[in-house]
């Protein structure tokens, strides 16, 4: 599983970065073990129309990967919306090969019909944006997966998740993970861009 933390790096290093994969050839599959993918593997997921949710249907696609819960009041409407306004702007072209993944860390709250009345606050655009909830023993494993919560003693308080965002190359590797608070819209959408056309 992989997981990565570089901060904040400049335009530059970012797009040195993406040249320096591409250079390298090598072409995970889905599954590799050291793919951001691997980290959805053995997880039964579910989508907000009560799909299944197949993270390998998403191949060749940029994705980027945060989470939530419906009862949040703070940051997870505040990251929402931000998200949804840069992937409006994005341009057509790109949006069609860009996917975003909200998954859900309370799914005893969050089924899929709840998480699809949480998009639709925000008009949300199903074609390039999944809602993803499933069994508490899945989210919590995936949740350690990613360690998305600071403290990993005593009990999880949901307001502890980290508001990371978590970007993913078409050939599913995580090329970096991004602080979501507040989320820098105008970087996003410029590395999005990027990572698509250079896909």
């Amino acid at each position: 599983m992989v997981t990565m933390d570089h901060g904040l790096p400049s335009r530059r290093e970012f797009g040195a970065l993406l040249l320096g994969l591409l250079a390298a050839g090598s072409a995970f599959a889905v599954d590799a073990p050291d793919s951001f993918a691997s980290n959805f593997s053995g997880l039964r997921l579910r989508d907000q129309d009560d799909h299944d949710f197949a993270f390998g249907r998403l191949t060749g696609r940029v994705l980027l990967v945060n989470f939530v819960f419906t009862g949040c009041s703070s940051a997870c409407p505040l990251q929402t919306q931000a998200l949804a306004q840069v992937q409006s702007g994005l341009p057509a072209d790109v949006r069609q090969g860009v996917h975003f993944v909200s998954v859900s860390l309370d799914p005893l709250t969050d089924t899929p019909s709840a998480l699809k009345a949480y998009a639709a606050r925000f008009a949300i655009d199903h074609r390039h944006w999944s809602f993803v909830t499933g069994q508490p023993s899945d989210v919590g494993r995936f949740a350690d997966r990613l360690k998305l919560y600071r403290d990993g003693r005593g009990p999880r308080r949901l307001e502890d998740h980290k508001t990371a965002l978590w970007l993913v190359d078409a050939k599913g590797r995580l090329v970096q993970r991004l602080h979501g608070q507040p989320v820098d819209a105008r970087r996003l959408h410029d590395e999005l861009v990027a990572l698509r056309r250079m896909a």
